[in-house]
Protein backbone atom coordinates (compact mmCIF):
# COMPACT_ATOMS: atom_id res chain seq x y z
CA UNK A 1 0.00 0.00 0.00
CA UNK A 2 1.07 3.57 -0.60
CA UNK A 3 1.59 6.28 2.14
CA UNK A 4 -1.53 7.84 1.30
CA UNK A 5 -3.72 4.34 1.65
CA UNK A 6 -1.85 3.62 5.04
CA UNK A 7 -2.79 7.38 5.58
CA UNK A 8 -6.41 6.83 4.89
CA UNK A 9 -6.36 3.39 7.12
CA UNK A 10 -4.57 5.52 10.36
CA UNK A 11 -6.88 8.37 10.27
CA UNK A 12 -10.04 6.47 9.68
CA UNK A 13 -8.92 3.99 12.49
CA UNK A 14 -7.62 6.93 14.94
CA UNK A 15 -11.31 8.57 14.01
CA UNK A 16 -13.33 5.30 15.17
CA UNK A 17 -11.30 4.95 18.64
CA UNK A 18 -11.49 8.34 19.46
CA UNK A 19 -15.21 9.02 18.90
CA UNK A 20 -15.66 5.29 20.82
CA UNK A 21 -13.86 7.02 23.69
CA UNK A 22 -15.57 10.12 22.92
CA UNK A 23 -19.17 8.58 23.68
CA UNK A 24 -17.37 6.15 26.76
CA UNK A 25 -16.93 9.79 28.63
CA UNK A 26 -20.66 10.94 27.39
CA UNK A 27 -21.93 8.27 29.04
CA UNK A 28 -19.68 8.79 32.06
CA UNK A 29 -20.73 12.27 32.26
CA UNK A 30 -24.10 11.87 32.19
CA UNK A 31 -23.98 8.95 35.29
CA UNK A 32 -21.57 11.17 36.91
CA UNK A 33 -24.56 14.27 36.51
CA UNK A 34 -27.15 12.32 37.82
CA UNK A 35 -25.26 11.73 40.92
CA UNK A 36 -24.02 14.97 41.41
CA UNK A 37 -27.94 16.40 40.44
CA UNK A 38 -29.18 13.54 43.35
CA UNK A 39 -26.22 14.81 45.92
CA UNK A 40 -27.66 18.09 45.39
CA UNK A 41 -31.04 17.38 46.14
CA UNK A 42 -29.94 16.17 49.18
CA UNK A 43 -29.43 18.76 52.32
CA UNK A 44 -25.89 18.44 53.91
CA UNK A 45 -26.03 16.79 57.20
CA UNK A 46 -26.18 18.63 60.37
CA UNK A 47 -22.69 16.99 61.65
CA UNK A 48 -19.61 18.86 61.04
CA UNK A 49 -17.42 15.88 60.26
CA UNK A 50 -19.97 14.21 58.01
CA UNK A 51 -21.21 17.71 56.51
CA UNK A 52 -17.74 18.30 55.46
CA UNK A 53 -17.30 14.67 53.78
CA UNK A 54 -20.73 15.37 51.65
CA UNK A 55 -19.49 19.24 50.69
CA UNK A 56 -15.80 17.59 49.65
CA UNK A 57 -17.51 14.67 47.33
CA UNK A 58 -20.24 16.70 45.93
CA UNK A 59 -17.08 19.13 44.75
CA UNK A 60 -15.69 16.32 43.77
CA UNK A 61 -18.49 15.06 41.50
CA UNK A 62 -18.61 18.27 40.05
CA UNK A 63 -15.23 18.37 39.01
CA UNK A 64 -15.16 15.12 37.61
CA UNK A 65 -18.76 15.87 35.70
CA UNK A 66 -16.68 19.17 34.13
CA UNK A 67 -13.01 17.10 33.29
CA UNK A 68 -15.42 14.19 31.52
CA UNK A 69 -17.24 17.10 29.34
CA UNK A 70 -14.64 18.72 28.77
CA UNK A 71 -12.76 15.81 27.48
CA UNK A 72 -16.01 14.14 25.23
CA UNK A 73 -15.75 18.08 23.69
CA UNK A 74 -11.96 17.38 22.70
CA UNK A 75 -12.30 13.55 21.52
CA UNK A 76 -14.64 14.60 19.42
CA UNK A 77 -12.83 17.26 18.00
CA UNK A 78 -9.70 14.73 17.14
CA UNK A 79 -11.93 12.56 16.03
CA UNK A 80 -13.63 15.10 13.51
CA UNK A 81 -10.49 16.39 12.52
CA UNK A 82 -9.00 12.72 11.96
CA UNK A 83 -12.03 11.65 9.84
CA UNK A 84 -11.45 15.24 8.17
CA UNK A 85 -8.08 14.17 7.40
CA UNK A 86 -8.99 10.74 5.93
CA UNK A 87 -11.27 11.73 3.61
CA UNK A 88 -9.75 14.34 2.29
CA UNK A 89 -6.66 11.95 2.22
CA UNK A 90 -8.94 9.97 0.20
CA UNK A 91 -9.92 12.36 -2.32
CA UNK A 92 -6.50 13.59 -2.64
CA UNK A 93 -5.44 10.06 -3.64
CA UNK A 94 -8.75 9.67 -5.68
CA UNK A 95 -8.14 12.71 -7.85
CA UNK A 96 -4.40 13.42 -8.39
CA UNK A 97 -1.64 11.11 -9.79
CA UNK A 98 -0.01 9.04 -8.23
CA UNK A 99 3.52 6.90 -8.51
CA UNK A 100 3.43 4.92 -11.48
CA UNK A 101 0.88 6.84 -13.45
CA UNK A 102 2.30 10.27 -12.25
CA UNK A 103 5.63 9.17 -13.54
CA UNK A 104 4.24 7.23 -17.27
CA UNK A 105 2.13 10.78 -17.81
CA UNK A 106 5.90 12.82 -17.39
CA UNK A 107 7.89 10.76 -19.33
CA UNK A 108 5.21 10.29 -22.44
CA UNK A 109 5.17 13.86 -22.05
CA UNK A 110 8.57 14.33 -23.22
CA UNK A 111 8.12 11.62 -26.15
CA UNK A 112 6.00 12.99 -27.82
CA UNK A 113 7.26 16.41 -27.79
CA UNK A 114 10.75 14.60 -28.92
CA UNK A 115 8.96 12.31 -31.52
CA UNK A 116 7.19 16.04 -33.35
CA UNK A 117 11.15 17.07 -33.13
CA UNK A 118 12.47 14.01 -34.85
CA UNK A 119 9.55 13.62 -37.63
CA UNK A 120 10.68 17.62 -38.34
CA UNK A 121 14.44 17.01 -37.95
CA UNK A 122 13.82 14.11 -40.78
CA UNK A 123 12.01 16.69 -42.88
CA UNK A 124 14.83 19.50 -42.64
CA UNK A 125 16.92 16.67 -44.30
CA UNK A 126 19.04 16.81 -40.64
CA UNK A 127 20.73 13.63 -40.28
CA UNK A 128 17.70 11.43 -41.33
CA UNK A 129 19.11 8.05 -39.77
CA UNK A 130 19.98 9.12 -36.28
CA UNK A 131 16.31 10.63 -35.95
CA UNK A 132 14.72 7.40 -37.58
CA UNK A 133 16.76 5.45 -35.16
CA UNK A 134 15.53 8.08 -32.41
CA UNK A 135 11.90 7.70 -33.58
CA UNK A 136 12.19 3.89 -33.23
CA UNK A 137 13.36 4.19 -29.44
CA UNK A 138 10.60 6.97 -28.78
CA UNK A 139 7.50 4.92 -30.36
CA UNK A 140 8.25 1.60 -28.74
CA UNK A 141 8.37 3.82 -25.61
CA UNK A 142 5.43 4.87 -25.99
CA UNK A 143 3.34 1.46 -27.10
CA UNK A 144 4.58 0.00 -24.23
CA UNK A 145 1.81 2.36 -22.40
CA UNK A 146 -0.58 0.29 -23.71
CA UNK A 147 -0.36 -2.43 -22.23
CA UNK A 148 -1.37 -0.01 -18.95
CA UNK A 149 -3.63 0.12 -16.76
CA UNK A 150 -4.25 3.28 -14.34
CA UNK A 151 -5.00 2.96 -10.49
CA UNK A 152 -7.60 1.62 -8.87
CA UNK A 153 -7.29 3.73 -6.56
CA UNK A 154 -8.25 7.02 -8.91
CA UNK A 155 -12.05 7.90 -9.68
CA UNK A 156 -14.26 6.13 -12.10
CA UNK A 157 -13.97 8.54 -14.37
CA UNK A 158 -10.29 9.66 -14.21
CA UNK A 159 -9.34 5.95 -14.21
CA UNK A 160 -11.45 5.79 -18.28
CA UNK A 161 -9.86 9.00 -18.90
CA UNK A 162 -6.49 8.00 -18.63
CA UNK A 163 -6.82 4.43 -19.85
CA UNK A 164 -8.09 6.21 -23.07
CA UNK A 165 -4.88 8.41 -23.26
CA UNK A 166 -2.86 4.90 -22.72
CA UNK A 167 -4.48 2.97 -25.32
CA UNK A 168 -3.65 6.14 -27.83
CA UNK A 169 0.04 6.49 -27.23
CA UNK A 170 0.10 3.02 -27.73
CA UNK A 171 -1.42 3.18 -30.89
CA UNK A 172 0.28 5.88 -32.27
CA UNK A 173 4.14 4.39 -31.04
CA UNK A 174 3.13 0.93 -32.90
CA UNK A 175 2.17 3.60 -36.25
CA UNK A 176 4.59 6.12 -36.38
CA UNK A 177 7.34 2.64 -34.93
CA UNK A 178 6.88 1.06 -38.47
CA UNK A 179 7.55 4.29 -40.81
CA UNK A 180 10.84 5.01 -42.52
CA UNK A 181 13.42 8.01 -43.50
CA UNK A 182 11.84 7.38 -46.72
CA UNK A 183 8.50 7.63 -46.06
CA UNK A 184 8.60 11.14 -43.51
CA UNK A 185 10.30 12.54 -46.09
CA UNK A 186 6.96 12.77 -47.57
CA UNK A 187 5.03 15.90 -46.43
CA UNK A 188 2.06 14.06 -46.26
CA UNK A 189 3.12 11.24 -44.36
CA UNK A 190 5.00 13.63 -41.84
CA UNK A 191 1.91 15.49 -41.43
CA UNK A 192 -0.30 12.50 -40.97
CA UNK A 193 1.81 11.61 -37.87
CA UNK A 194 2.48 14.91 -36.91
CA UNK A 195 -1.53 15.25 -36.61
CA UNK A 196 -1.63 11.77 -34.33
CA UNK A 197 0.85 13.42 -32.27
CA UNK A 198 -1.34 16.60 -31.65
CA UNK A 199 -4.13 14.23 -30.85
CA UNK A 200 -2.39 12.48 -28.38
CA UNK A 201 -1.44 15.79 -27.17
CA UNK A 202 -4.66 17.26 -26.69
CA UNK A 203 -5.63 13.94 -25.06
CA UNK A 204 -2.69 14.57 -22.13
CA UNK A 205 -3.84 18.35 -21.80
CA UNK A 206 -7.12 16.39 -20.83
CA UNK A 207 -5.46 14.35 -18.41
CA UNK A 208 -3.27 17.00 -17.24
CA UNK A 209 -6.84 19.72 -16.64
CA UNK A 210 -8.22 16.38 -14.90
CA UNK A 211 -5.36 15.90 -12.18
CA UNK A 212 -4.02 19.45 -11.84
CA UNK A 213 -0.80 18.59 -13.81
CA UNK A 214 1.03 21.47 -14.27
CA UNK A 215 2.46 21.63 -17.62
CA UNK A 216 4.57 24.62 -17.19
CA UNK A 217 6.58 22.92 -14.67
CA UNK A 218 7.35 20.09 -16.94
CA UNK A 219 8.37 22.80 -19.74
CA UNK A 220 10.69 24.43 -17.09
CA UNK A 221 12.23 20.61 -16.35
CA UNK A 222 12.52 20.24 -20.09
Amino acid sequence: MSILDWSFVVLLSSALLLFLFAFIFVFNFFRTSRKYKKMKMKRPPKNKKKRRVFLRQRKQLAKKQKNQRTWSVILFLLAGVSLGGGFYSRNYQQNHLQGEDSEALVQSYYLLEDAKIQISNIQAGENPQKSIKNIQEITSRLASYGARKSSPNLKEDGQTLLNRHYTLLREVGVNLNSQTVESLQKEETAASYLKDLEKAHDSQNKVFKRFGVNEGALKKKK
